[in-house]
């Protein structure tokens, strides 16, 4: 039997709110400005969000959702249509609280019954793409009181204008190709970026000044070449598929260690397609071997988070299968590790733990 929750005293109304779902609780606050109202009033507040462009039946469509296991649990699905809505299940929605600003949209809203029993919706829209956006956000930072950053999934390349997002903080595309051009557009679109993830497949080569490079956090998933380590300027770097040579190592450790570039790295790993010979690359270089005798003189455990979607924080047990370098101008340190398709590089910093692991981290044994 359907509830009017305006005819229930406040207190109870806000109750049955804090009982909703997400997804429930923004349809909710569609229905009038009192629902709106109702929802704020409740205080919930939503974890990390996300926002999603992929393309459906033809269609943008746009996600906000949270990430749960690698998988997006939509707050709101919309679907841009090219023409006008002609359906008579369409209504009107007034977004916003001050009248002066309030926008008016014309939408269209279907349920689909998932496998597991629940349910999701699907909004359409034929506005214009770029305000529907902006006004969509809105509405779910007002009522989730969020003041976060967003993460952003392009599971398809853009014909025409990046979606509308602001304060994006990582980025990850997964369309199945991308040209630099298209990463140098993302990038400086979401300027506030500090991680970017790329399961595409690069298409071109990416010029030396591209802004790519600077991105604090990166991983690569797909085949890539040496130059995408040396003309790194960040943090932490991942490759998951690179094409290098021993040679091609050596270069890049000679130049950390004589501080000749290099200056902000954390982390380097990269897993080969071929493997590497590992006693080539300690041979080129002066380096400090693990002596069981005096573990003290290193941490233990190298602790990290590389901060871009989907990745999880991660600590290194440092034993004999690392060696220890140091940079010549300042004696910074560094943990190396080179063995089959594997490579590693770990600059000392304060995450370091000499007994203890910290909640929450994986431990990976080499």
């Amino acid at each position: 039997m359907p509830i009017n929750l305006h005819k229930l005293p406040s207190l109870v109304g806000v109750m049955v709110v804090t009982e909703l779902e997400y997804q429930e609780i923004f349809l909710l606050s569609l229905c009038s400005r009192r629902t709106t109202f109702l929802v704020e009033k409740a205080g919930i507040k939503a974890p990390k969000l996300t926002f999603q462009l992929e393309e459906c039946h033809g269609y943008y469509q746009f996600k906000i959702g949270i990430m749960n296991n690698y998988i997006l649990l939509p707050i709101m699905t919309l679907m841009h249509f090219s023409k006008k809505l002609k359906s008579k299940r369409r209504f009107t929605v007034k977004f916003g609280l001050e009248y002066e600003a309030d926008t008016s949209l014309q939408l269209r809203c279907e349920m689909f019954s998932m496998q597991d029993g629940s349910f999701q919706h699907r909004i359409y829209c034929a506005h214009e793409p770029v305000v529907v956006q902006q006004v969509f956000q809105d509405q779910i930072n007002s009522i989730f009181h969020y003041f976060d950053t967003y993460q952003l999934i392009m599971s398809v390349k853009c014909k025409g204008p990046l979606p509308n997002v602001t304060n994006v903080s990582k980025i990850q595309i997964e369309d199945e190709t991308v040209d630099p051009q298209f990463l140098t557009n993302v990038l400086t679109t979401y300027s506030d970026h500090h991680s970017l993830s790329v399961l595409s497949r690069i298409v071109g080569e990416l010029p030396n000044d591209s802004p790519f490079f600077q991105v604090q956090n990166i991983y690569v998933h797909t085949q890539c070449g040496p130059d995408y380590f040396h003309n790194f300027v960040g943090r932490n770097m991942n490759l998951y598929n690179v094409t290098v040579t021993e040679q091609d190592v050596i270069q890049f450790l000679h130049k950390w260690i004589s501080n000749e570039a290099y200056h902000n790295l954390d982390t380097l790993s990269l897993c080969t397609r071929k493997p590497m010979n590992g006693d080539q690359i300690r041979q080129a270089i002066e380096l400090e071997e693990y002596d069981p005798n005096k573990p003290e003189k290193r941490p233990a455990h190298y602790a990290f988070e590389r901060g871009y979607i989907g990745s999880t924080p991660k600590v290194y047990n440092l034993g004999h299968d690392f060696v220890e370098i140091k940079r010549t101008t300042d004696g910074k340190r560094a943990f190396l590790y080179a063995h089959g398709y594997h490579f590693k590089l770990f600059v000392h910093k304060n995450c370091f733990y000499e007994n203890d692991v910290p909640n929450g981290f994986l431990t990976f044994p080499m």
